[in-house]
C-alpha cells in the first residue's frame, strides 16, 4: 500500500463512543447510537454504517475472514482503518486506511497496537479529536456464562488469558494519554468490566440522561 494514511481531527471536542466486543453489550439498544460519532473494534462493523461509521482492525487475517463484509460495509460508506504490517498479504481493498503501528503506548502519527484493538481504536478517537471518549462493551474478562463477546460471528474458543494481556495493554495507553492532555476517557460499564485503568461511569445512567 501507499504510504501510512493519518485522520483529521474531525471529531474536534465532539463525544465519541468505542465498541468493543464483551458480552455486556448482549441486549444493548444500538439505536442509542444512531448519529453519533463511534468506531468499532473488528466485528462491530456488520451492525451497520448507521451505527458503526468506522472500523477499526489490527489483525491482517480479519480482512481475509470478513472480506466480503468489509466490501459491503465500505460500499455503504464506511471508513475502515488498520494498523497492520500484514495487510499486505491479503489483496488489501482500496477502501482500506493503513496507519503506522506502534507496539505499545499511544502515538500521534499511527495507532499504538497494545495486545488489542480495543486500544487501537482508543488511539484512533484521540487523532480524530473526540473528547470525552466513552468506551462500550470493554470487559477485559469473560461473561460469568463464559461468553467473551456480544455477537457470534467468531468461531474461536474463549481464551481467558488473553485478557491479561489486553490489560497490560491498556495500562501502557493510560500511561501515555499525558500525550493528549485535553481529551478524556471514560469507561461505561455496569459492575462487568475489569479494566480499572479509566474512570468507570454507569452505562445506563449515561444513556438514561443523555435520553432526557
Amino acid at each position: 500500500m501507499a504510504k501510512h494514511w493519518l485522520p483529521d481531527p474531525i471529531w474536534s471536542d465532539e463525544p465519541c463512543y468505542i465498541i468493543g466486543g464483551g458480552a455486556s453489550l448482549d441486549g444493548f439498544n444500538w439505536d442509542l447510537l444512531n448519529g453519533r460519532n463511534v468506531i468499532g473494534c473488528n466485528a462491530a462493523f456488520y451492525l451497520g454504517v448507521r451505527i458503526v461509521p468506522v472500523t477499526v482492525f489490527g489483525d491482517g487475517l480479519f480482512l481475509k475472514q470478513h472480506r466480503e463484509g468489509l466490501d459491503e460495509y465500505a460500499r455503504n460508506g464506511g471508513l475502515v482503518v488498520t494498523n497492520s504490517n500484514l495487510i499486505s498479504r491479503f489483496n488489501p481493498p482500496a477502501y482500506l486506511k493503513q496507519m503506522k503501528k506502534s507496539v505499545k503506548g499511544l502515538i500521534t502519527d499511527g495507532l499504538g497496537w497494545n495486545g488489542n484493538t480495543g486500544a487501537s481504536a482508543i488511539n484512533l478517537a484521540l487523532l480524530f479529536g473526540a473528547d470525552p471518549i466513552y468506551l462500550l462493551g470493554y470487559d477485559m474478562q469473560l461473561s460469568s456464562d463464559g461468553r467473551k463477546n456480544f455477537h457470534n460471528v467468531y468461531n474461536d474458543n474463549p481464551n481467558e488469558k488473553s485478557y491479561d494481556r489486553f490489560l497490560r495493554g491498556m495500562s501502557c495507553v493510560a500511561k501515555d494519554l499525558k500525550k493528549f492532555p485535553d481529551q478524556h476517557i471514560i469507561n461505561l460499564e455496569d459492575g462487568t468490566s475489569a479494566l480499572d485503568v479509566f474512570p468507570k461511569e454507569s452505562l445506563i445512567d449515561h444513556f438514561c440522561k443523555e435520553l432526557v
